[in-house]
């Protein structure tokens, strides 16, 4: 996520609109990019690594230039929590940058810095650590995976041709799945890996916890029927799914480890979700390396809407979700 520092406390984004889902940019990415020039401005603190992040969608970014202002809230030896706003339409190639009344706020957040090398305290193991819900998903063959697409135990998430022209962001993913379904009922466990083979970094984690396969709901949805039953829901649910957006109103982020400097080019994810009711929806992501090693948590708001309220005409009193 390439960031270009303007002054102290304000940088330039260039958003791509390969991350892009219709014609609005990927909320984790928007993200990714606000962490990088959060890094960016604690640099001389010796603090790279983020510890916590929280984001809120006020409105909806587009492909292009935006904005990404800093404000200090707390520098401290250990810790560093900022404000950090993302910036949209009327900006301008000198300070201050934007224009009032004209620049719109369409990404807030705040982000507490660390460094994990230097930070030490008591650890201890916790009896989550030893029910079901932490256990990686089975190991695949990763060498058949990438080779085949599949293994014995599962294969690619093939998103359809029409879907795949507006998820743009979603192609820059391989995801698998288990070929038996959903190993828990509610519960999604997948491998993920880029599409182009590159290693996943530290400052990628918000768009990792963004990404979701296409036919995620088929997997926590209720699974009461019988299994001939489902298949023809799911058909029918998959063709409604295509005219579906879900912005993303609230997203938290908690880094619990550090990766490899070189990244790591496979990552476990687990999805859950409690509730999907009246258009709103939450999920839960967990994602663990391939030892198992915890990596970050991250909890969602987000809503069901119409994908026409992604790709129709901005303005001044729509841009809000």
């Amino acid at each position: 996520m390439k960031i270009e520092k303007l002054d102290s406390h304000t940088s330039r984004a260039n958003l791509d609109e390969i991350f892009c889902i219709g014609a609005v940019p990927n909320g984790g990415y928007a993200g990714s990019c606000m962490l990088a020039a959060t890094r960016a401005h604690v640099a001389s603190r010796n603090q790279p690594d983020t510890l916590t992040a929280h984001f809120e969608f006020p409105g909806r970014t587009a492909a292009g230039p935006a904005i990404i202002t800093i404000d200090d809230v707390k520098l401290s030896r250990q810790l560093s929590t900022v404000h950090i706003t993302l910036w949209g339409g009327g900006l301008v190639i000198h300070a201050p940058w934007t224009t009032p009344s004209v620049s719109r706020r369409v990404v807030l957040a705040y982000a507490t810095n660390i460094n994990f090398g230097t930070f030490s305290g008591i650890s201890m193991p916790t009896g989550f650590e030893s029910t079901p819900a932490a256990a990686l998903p089975p190991l695949p063959d990763f060498a058949t995976l990438k080779a085949k697409d599949k293994d014995g135990a599962g294969e690619e998430v093939k998103m359809p041709r029409a879907a795949a022209q507006v998820q743009r962001s979603l192609q820059n993913w391989k995801f698998y799945e288990s070929r038996e379904g959903a190993l828990t009922p509610g519960v999604l466990d997948m491998w993920i890996r880029t599409a182009g083979g590159e290693r996943i970094g530290q400052g990628a984690l918000a768009y990792v916890v963004d990404s979701f396969p296409f036919n995620l709901h088929t997997f926590i949805a209720a699974q009461e029927e019988p299994a001939d039953a489902r298949k023809g829901e799911q058909r029918e649910k998959s063709q409604e799914r295509a005219t579906m957006w879900f912005p993303t109103v609230v997203m938290n982020l908690e880094v619990k480890t550090v990766l490899p400097e070189e990244g790591v080019e496979w990552l476990a994810v687990r999805i859950t979700s409690k509730q999907v009711k009246d258009g709103k929806f939450d999920l839960e992501v967990v994602v663990r390396d391939t030892e198992g090693e915890m990596v970050a948590l991250s909890h969602h708001v987000a809503m069901t809407v119409s994908l026409e309220r992604n790709t129709g005409e901005k303005g001044s009193s729509k841009s809000a979700l």
